[in-house]
């Protein structure tokens, strides 16, 4: 089982596996939100707590709702909305504590029609000046 959760944790799920690959979509909602999405099968995502605490934004052809957390603000996942009760259909992998982005595959949507995307940078990291904590383990929710 896989935990995910938002910044707070107010916004808790659970993932039956990590994902194999990531989308990386530069369309003018999700370059603004930063996510880097996951697709599980719904039936295999588990909302532990706070199903009640996100906001929803809905765009363009009103399809999805991008969830957000109340606390913290951090984009939790997206819903589609054509089915009844609205059923899960992306959740931003950011929120995964455990996943290496190294054992993923990117993919890359240009549904912005420009062809930039701010993933790969050719660049090494920079040094954080955030006080160092243990990574996360498998029981971390962060």
């Amino acid at each position: 089982m896989v935990r995910a959760a938002c910044h707070c944790t107010a916004v808790r799920f659970e993932i039956a596996e990590l994902p194999d690959w990531v989308l990386d979509c530069n369309c003018t909602i999700c370059r603004r939100y930063g996510a880097i999405w996951t697709y599980p099968d719904p039936a295999n995502v588990k909302i532990v707590r706070g199903a009640d605490a996100t906001d929803t934004y809905t765009w363009g052809d009103r399809e999805l709702a991008f969830h957000r957390c109340k606390e913290c603000g951090c984009v939790t996942h997206m819903t589609a909305l054509e089915t009844d009760p609205p059923t899960i259909y992306g959740i931003n992998a950011r929120l995964i504590p455990t996943l290496d982005p190294a054992s993923v595959r990117l993919r890359q949507k240009d549904n912005g029609h420009t062809g930039i995307f701010w993933t790969r940078s050719a660049a090494p990291p920079e040094p954080s000046r955030h006080p160092k904590t243990p990574p996360p383990g498998p029981d971390d929710w962060r």
